[in-house]
């Protein structure tokens, strides 16, 4: 379960690069704006989710892990370095995150 908790996660960032994608097609192709603002709401409403959820998950310590790990990219040294733990402890904190998030 924890897979599939990370793979939805990452989609936040894959998000990121696919907006910047599509609006560059539309500067591209004009013509399709309409197709690619559909695309591109969906994109965003993803991410707006993911954010809604990771809030949701404690409001604290945890899903400032969960925000610095999955929005911003951050390696789990750079979150413990960021939250002041050991990296050992923020990698059982991410475990524990990762149960306590709900998709």
């Amino acid at each position: 379960m924890r897979k599939e908790k990370k793979e939805y996660l990452n989609q936040y960032l894959l998000q990121e690069t696919k907006i910047n994608r599509i609006r560059k097609m539309t500067n591209i192709n004009p013509e399709l704006k309409s197709r690619y603002k559909a695309e591109l709401n969906k994109a965003l409403e993803l991410r707006v989710k993911i954010e809604k959820q990771i809030n949701a998950v404690d409001g604290g310590v945890l899903s400032e892990l969960l925000s610095q790990k999955y929005i911003f990219g951050k390696t789990l040294e750079d979150i413990s370095v960021i939250l002041n733990y050991s990296t050992r402890h923020i990698e059982r904190l991410h475990i524990k995150a990762l149960d306590s998030f709900q998709m």
